[in-house]
């Protein structure tokens, strides 16, 4: 199976489609894992016209799940890079969704010479609002429940979703590693968010989007007044869990952001 190394760490990833290089990184719902952009669509309607690079962030999926806290600081935002280089693709367009749009961020600030343009949803580049650090709180007691009471996990999740599981649903839920404990990826809150002056020095294309429940809206929607070349797109009556799920909505503006940045 196709690993890349970082540090020792072994970045799992699988490569599909034909075109222009994108890489795909996935967030911390729908499984959590490369496999979420599959059950939801996204594969099937970009592989025609891209060749898409979809990796499990360290701690997800098939990737290496340290247990030492230390191995989730910064590390992580390299893995990307780790497996453009196992790839041997010197640049690629990138399109990451909650936890693969704080990394994306990231990138832009560290790694633009690897990167022709991001996609970022669902993420604000500053602070956390209270609501989703609370969520974020929350997110960690649903961890909690899925060791001790699998199917009372499952209510709150269908809950969260607003659909029933399918099994092969429950099955990735229930596979992610339950016994990483007080390690494994933190949420972002806990990271410095990126300042007005860290934006503004991030010149690649930059496309955001937001579903308008969503309480990273407001805090994504105004960054993009400090990036150079960003523009945003705000979701009507989504919320940070169901704007992920619209692949029909959200596929066509992408293709349309990329179409035109591979022109310039």
């Amino acid at each position: 199976m196709p690993y890349a190394s970082n540090q020792g760490v072994h970045i799992y990833y699988e490569v599909e489609g034909q075109g222009a290089p994108l890489v795909m990184a996935h967030g911390m719902g729908a499984g959590g894992d490369l496999n979420a952009w599959r059950r939801t669509g996204y594969t099937d309607a970009l592989k025609d016209e891209f060749q898409l690079i979809l990796f499990d962030f360290r701690g997800y999926g098939q990737s290496d799940r340290p247990h030492e806290v230390s191995a989730y600081g910064s590390d992580p935002v390299d893995d990307i890079v780790a497996v453009l280089d196992n790839l041997g693709i010197a640049k690629a367009h990138y399109f990451g969704y909650s936890l693969g749009a704080s990394a994306g961020f990231k990138q832009a600030v560290h790694h633009a010479d690897r990167f022709f343009s991001f996609i970022l949803g669902g993420m604000t580049p500053g602070p956390w609002p209270e609501e989703m650090v609370k969520a974020s709180n929350i997110s960690a007691e649903l961890v909690k429940l899925r060791r001790i009471d699998p199917e009372a996990y499952f209510v709150q999740m269908e809950s969260l979703l607003g659909h029933a599981l399918a099994p092969e649903e429950r099955a990735a839920l229930l596979a992610r590693d339950v016994g990483i404990g007080d390690a494994g990826p933190k949420p972002h809150s806990d990271e410095s968010a990126l300042t007005d002056h860290d934006l503004l020095g991030i010149s690649v294309p930059c496309l955001l989007y937001c579903g308008d429940l969503d309480p990273f809206h407001d805090g994504a929607q105004e960054s993009v007044q400090h990036m150079p070349r960003a523009a945003f797109i705000s979701m009507h009556g989504l919320n940070h869990i169901t704007a992920f799920f619209r692949g029909d909505v959200v596929v066509p503006f992408v293709k349309q952001f990329l179409s035109v940045v591979k022109k310039k």
